[in-house]
């Protein structure tokens, strides 16, 4: 409003970058989920660094395309980003905790995660249903989108599964996990130690 056309201008350019930059985040993340922790473990366990480059890019293009029909069907449903945004709270809320406590908390157990994270998932998911019919009367899109019953699901995803994972991990199968563990199963996809190891100085 300020700065007139040349500040419309300047947001669009702005939200163009960040749109862009958050987008290839996200393809650059699933393909090396996919590559690193998927096709090399299970596919192909010998597999040099070319051929996850290859894996790489080809995960790239199908992502974006899957992105692309996605979200043309979120337009056509009518989904708003804000909502959709918010959904995702109470469909990946419940997996926060239980990652965090396997990453910091050597009695954490990794069955226990599982269960904590799809036993969040669907107690979200009924008390999400359920705080729209109390509060607006009727399950719609847009009485499910409304702040009050957003809060309800992403709430009960987070606080759920964080005390399924505690109850689960102290009681049934705890754990005594040790960390250092971790490194010895980390492997270089080539042999290639560079930037690793200290450099040889010339006496």
């Amino acid at each position: 409003e300020l700065l007139g056309e040349a500040g419309s201008i300047l947001i669009l350019t702005m939200l163009f970058m960040a749109i862009v930059s958050t987008g290839s985040a996200e393809s650059i993340a699933v393909s090396s989920l996919v590559a690193y922790d998927i096709y090399r473990p299970y596919i192909n366990p010998e597999a040099d660094g070319n051929q996850i480059l290859f894996v790489s890019r080809i995960v790239i293009v199908g992502f974006g395309l899957f992105m692309g029909a996605f979200s043309i069907i979120l337009d056509i449903l009518g989904l708003n980003l804000g909502w959709v945004y918010l959904f995702m709270g109470v469909v990946i809320g419940s997996a926060v905790i239980p990652l965090w406590n396997l990453m910091t908390w050597k009695k954490a157990s990794g069955t226990g995660a599982v269960i904590a994270a799809w036993g969040g998932l669907v107690l979200a998911l009924i008390g999400w249903l359920v705080a729209a019919v109390i509060k607006e009367g009727s399950i719609t899109i847009d009485n499910l989108g409304v702040n009050e019953v957003m809060l309800s699901g992403n709430l009960i995803a987070i606080l759920s599964s964080g005390l399924i994972h505690y109850v689960y991990s102290v009681f049934i199968d705890p754990q005594d996990y040790d960390f250092s563990e971790l490194d010895k199963n980390i492997t270089l996809v080539e042999n290639d130690t560079s930037g690793l190891e200290p450099e040889k100085q010339d006496p």
